[in-house]
């Protein structure tokens, strides 16, 4: 069972290089603010966090890195701190400091070019850079070799779903995909769980059919605490922010602190069973 009652302990390195792959097969699901909202609070606890932009769009780099977003050698893919380096080669990643403890290593547009050959040389770079981090967080494009590369490396899975038909149709093919995966890929790949995002706050019965069947299918996979629907979130996320950063009262009133502690619970839970 998972609470908020208090912190969970993470002791400093007991998580070393710990990569988390969050993704759905659908997009629009909110997988960006889920990743910042997330990733970002670990830093707080004086955990040293990079963040892997695999999507060709880059809406992580946009919100995190702005200013890497419009450089121009990293437009062109000649950026060190671009992910599609790490694709095409095998030279140790330079990542792009953002702020204390964080740092990125961003999307490119190029990352549409990318077949299965280039995933080992990806692999090959993260590791030269793993031991470096506590935390990996890779944000997923929907169904694509992107997403197959990051479950090939992750360590857990984190799908971000909303409460409607398409998206926890995605979230039943997403689990297949990562099944799939870890028989033949990645043996050391868990599913960490399934957080609902951009629930109304007053009952609606289609979303609690659909919360009602991910648990009946999936148990204890799904998160206990949701994340309410917010325009807050938009704007946090618009200046590189967590909701909590942002407005602490809301992250608390929509669902977010509590998600976070259940994601860090869960993450210790997960290695201290591993």
């Amino acid at each position: 069972m998972f609470s908020h009652a208090k912190t969970p302990k993470l002791v400093a390195g007991d998580l070393m290089g710990t990569i988390v792959a969050i993704a759905n097969q659908k997009g629009g699901v909110g997988k960006t603010s889920v990743t910042v909202n997330f990733g970002l609070p670990m830093a707080e606890i004086d955990k040293r966090c990079l963040f892997l932009d695999f999507d060709p769009q880059r809406n992580l780099t946009k919100v995190l890195a702005p200013e890497l977003a419009s450089d121009e050698d990293f437009l062109t893919g000649n950026h060190k701190a671009s992910v599609i380096n790490m694709f095409e080669s095998t030279i140790k990643p330079i990542p792009y400091e953002i702020r204390s403890n964080v740092h990125i290593i961003g999307g490119n547009k190029k990352l549409t070019n990318i077949n299965q050959d280039n995933i080992f040389n990806m692999a090959d770079s993260l590791d030269l850079i793993k031991g470096d981090y506590d935390y990996i967080f890779i944000d997923c494009p929907p169904s694509s070799t992107l997403q197959h590369a990051a479950l090939a490396v992750a360590d857990a899975l984190l799908i971000v779903t909303e409460l409607e038909k398409l998206s926890v149709d995605g979230v039943d093919e997403l689990i297949t995909t990562s099944r799939q995966v870890k028989r033949r890929l990645n043996p050391t790949l868990e599913i960490l769980g399934i957080v609902p995002n951009f629930k109304e706050r007053i009952k609606i019965n289609v979303q609690e059919e659909y919360q009602k069947k991910l648990h009946d299918n999936y148990g204890e996979l799904l998160f206990i605490n949701h994340l309410y629907k917010t325009t807050k979130v938009k704007e946090s996320i618009a200046v590189g922010k967590t909701l909590q950063e942002v407005v602490p009262k809301l992250s608390e009133k929509f669902g977010f602190d509590a998600a976070v502690f259940e994601f860090k619970e869960r993450l210790a839970n997960m290695r201290a069973s591993s």
